[in-house]
């Protein structure tokens, strides 16, 4: 089978969305189940390493520009399936171009811009609520990354349960405690201090780094030694909490670092005291599992901790207001036998997340979404 997977619009901004993704594609590396993988990417050079010597193959498209990626996205992506003749289309982030008819799975990792739309911009709001409904609807399949995901595609667009089919995030090879040098954990310490709270993800409305920021004001004036670290670009309506790092009393204690490099990555969770997540609405919740597998205790909140994807592994939080928050992070911080079950029972929990299981199951619904159109149109075709 002939799968191509369009990355041109999640190569837009780095984020969990990409991640997952780039973490699939290396769990297609690692099994031969006689398949052929074409990434159809903007950004070939950053996927060289991965396909060498494996059965993926590149799909270069250039793009003029990022800005109006999705009218360009529109427009050259039905010429290159053209040319790449798929037996299936995988969008693994956002919608799917409006020209292909062929089999088509779409993945969606939650859909947050319905209870919380203002954490983007009109524009992209009327994106998300036509384009991507009706990549669903026209979907053979559709891939949620957890049951949550999946009850709130039922529920709030009304989709067949039976079309619907979970597959968990896998995490990427790097984030693994045990490939992780101690000398790049001590050189980021260096930089953000002993001690740090670490925060990753973009500052939008529904990731409440607000709250966060609260917290640590309060945490900050008891724990001198204590840093935090926000990673992760500036999403729409992050102009607030920009101002609020920049007036507080510890400004020289928050570090914002925007987006680090997967080969760092690893080491900034490891030499962290803990991960808070204090998140108001999330599809997985993929850095959760990230610290977990980096050998560090998680504070999230209940809404960004689900028992489906962190089980007991994580020390949850009213994150509604600071003071629980507060509260929270003060137990973690000073309760060592607790922060040892966190660690122990985190490695645990992430244990399963693997690209290679990911992978396998990906596999299974791309046969089941040919399976359909074929049985649908009673024809084994490429269409555009």
């Amino acid at each position: 089978m002939r799968i191509a997977i369009d990355l041109l619009i999640a190569e837009k901004e780095p984020g969990g969305m990409l991640f997952a993704t780039r973490a699939l594609l290396d769990g297609f590396a690692q099994i031969d189940e006689g398949h052929e993988y074409i990434i159809i990417t903007s950004c070939p050079k950053e996927y060289q390493a991965l396909i060498a010597g494996t059965h993926l193959q590149l799909y270069p498209v250039k793009l003029r520009f990022w800005r109006g990626i999705l009218m360009q996205h529109q427009l050259l992506l039905p010429e290159a399936l053209h040319r790449i003749k798929p037996d299936v289309l995988h969008v693994p982030a956002f919608a799917a171009p409006i020209g292909w008819h062929g089999p088509l799975v779409v993945t969606v990792h939650d859909l947050a811009f319905l209870t919380m739309p203002q954490q983007t911009s009109i524009y992209a709001r009327l994106y998300w609520r036509y384009m991507l409904r009706e990549s669903v609807r026209r979907a053979q399949q559709v891939i949620a990354v957890s049951e949550q995901t999946r009850s709130e595609l039922v529920s709030s667009w009304a989709i067949d349960a039976e079309r619907v089919q979970v597959v968990h995030n896998a995490l990427r090879p790097s984030l693994r405690y045990g490939q992780i040098e101690q000398k790049e954990i001590q050189q980021l310490q260096q930089a953000y201090g002993v001690r740090y709270l670490l925060h990753v993800g973009r500052m939008m409305p529904r990731k409440n780094v607000e709250t966060l920021i609260q917290a640590f004001d309060i945490l900050a004036a008891h724990y001198p030694d204590l840093h935090l670290v926000l990673t992760g670009g500036a999403g729409h309506g992050s102009a607030e909490v920009v101002q609020q790092i920049e007036t507080s009393h510890y400004y020289n204690r928050i570090h914002q670092v925007g987006w680090v490099s997967e080969h760092d990555m690893g080491a900034l969770y490891a030499g962290a005291t803990a991960l808070v997540f204090p998140s108001l609405h999330e599809g997985f919740g993929l850095p959760t599992i990230e610290a977990m597998a980096c050998g560090i205790p998680v504070i999230a909140s209940y809404q960004a901790a689900s028992q489906e994807i962190a089980g007991e592994a994580v020390y949850r939080a009213d994150c509604s207001h600071a003071t629980p928050l507060v509260a929270a992070i003060e137990e973690v911080l000073s309760n060592a036998t607790l922060r040892t079950h966190l660690v122990q029972a985190g490695k645990e929990q992430a244990r399963p997340f693997t690209s290679r299981a990911c992978a396998q199951a990906t596999n299974r619904v791309y046969e089941q979404a040919v399976a359909i159109k074929q049985t649908a149109t009673g024809i084994s075709t490429h269409l555009i």
